[in-house]
């Protein structure tokens, strides 16, 4: 079997199965779940499954979108790929546009269209260190490379900058994870990596702190039962969520979860959690399984790839996937702090599942157009 056939093989049914589960979540949504949502504020029993499938056709077609028009040409377009999403971040601080809430400005709202950008940009960060980061494989001027590739550094620190001050901190650490990778890919050494990775981080920590919400969220992780009607609530409501799987952990049916009456969101920030208590652990394990698999294929493109920058947009798109989905994860299973961070085709999250469905378009496109002459 040729590697761009494991490639589909590893990346097309996962998502599928991925989009599946998200479906079928949003679908045994109540009435009373939908007029309960303080971030969506309508009563129809099946806003969500709606949006949702909406998002998904959306997100095949992006997908096909992305093989079609393939990857030289998407990064020949990057820069002007990522001013779109940079405008996009911007927007949500003008008046009648932004939405605000829980004290962020993370949110879009035109007309009968809303997302939040953060996706956007992460895929802009991607394409465009992948474009300008390296060379073009004709022979250009000795110096032609280097001002680009400042210039691609300089626009991912506007990028994340935006998601800070939204403030938006899990899609800023995202979109930093992604730039290292696309850096890696692009033959950047360890020895630069590793440090910039740590003070980062550490910086990112830093200015996270300043804010009291991310400490009261800290505080209710570290002694939830202090805290019960706080920030522990939602940590003391995600452990009887696991435990409600039961010893078997086959799960206590579809729609009769506590996770859906007793959290916010549960649809989109606590998914997983979702999955856990009403499907079992085996449908927790089907998850976990076919995100490596697309994680796999993300690797065996970029490692069949001829261009280095073809491989560290595979690799760039990857992470835009795995990341959000491994930091929800971790919260819903009590790993970390609830950081509101939803999980790419599963989540109710229309631009989510919009921008995934291009990355998993774009890891395609590199296993199709990649192999060495």
């Amino acid at each position: 079997m040729t590697r761009q056939r494991l490639v589909l093989l590893f990346s097309v049914p996962s998502a599928l199965v991925l989009g599946g589960l998200g479906l079928l979540v949003a679908a045994a949504a109540t009435g009373r779940q939908a007029s309960a949502g303080t971030n969506i504020g309508l009563e129809h029993p099946q806003h969500f499954v709606a949006r949702h499938l909406i998002a998904s056709a959306l997100a095949v077609g992006a997908g096909f979108a992305m093989v079609r028009v393939g990857v030289d040409r998407l990064l020949r377009a990057a820069p002007y790929l990522f001013v779109g999403a940079l405008v996009a971040g911007l927007a949500v601080f003008i008046p009648g546009i932004g939405v605000r809430a829980a004290g962020a400005s993370r949110w879009l709202h035109i007309g009968p269209l809303s997302g939040g950008p953060a996706p956007f940009l992460a895929l802009g960060v991607a394409l465009l260190l992948s474009a300008w980061g390296a060379p073009e494989p004709q022979p250009v001027a000795a110096d032609d490379g280097l001002p680009r590739f400042v210039l691609a550094l300089s626009m991912t620190f506007v990028a994340v900058l935006t998601l800070i001050v939204h403030p938006d901190f899990s899609a800023a650490g995202v979109t930093i994870l992604v730039a290292l990778v696309a850096l890696a890919g692009l033959g950047v050494g360890g020895r630069w990596l590793i440090p910039a990775a740590a003070g980062l981080a550490v910086a990112l920590g830093f200015v996270a702190a300043q804010f009291r919400y991310v400490g009261g969220r800290w505080h209710g992780f570290m002694a939830p039962l202090a805290d019960r009607r706080g920030k522990g609530f939602e940590v003391l409501a995600l452990a009887r969520a696991r435990a409600a799987a039961g010893g078997g952990g086959a799960g206590v049916g579809l729609g009769h979860g506590s996770t859906r009456r007793y959290l916010s969101s549960p649809e989109s920030d606590y998914v997983f959690a979702v999955i856990v208590e009403e499907l079992g652990k085996l449908a927790a394990a089907l998850v976990v399984v076919a995100w490596l698999c697309i994680g796999v294929a993300a690797v065996l493109a970029a490692r069949q790839a001829s261009d280095r920058r073809l491989s560290a947009v595979s690799l760039a798109a990857g992470m835009a996937l795995l990341a959000p989905a491994a930091l929800h994860i971790a919260v819903c299973v009590g790993l970390v702090p609830i950081i509101g961070v939803t999980m790419p085709l599963v989540s109710y999250d229309p631009a989510a599942v919009l921008t995934a469905g291009a990355e998993i378009g774009i890891i395609v496109a590199v296993a199709r157009t990649g192999a060495p002459a």
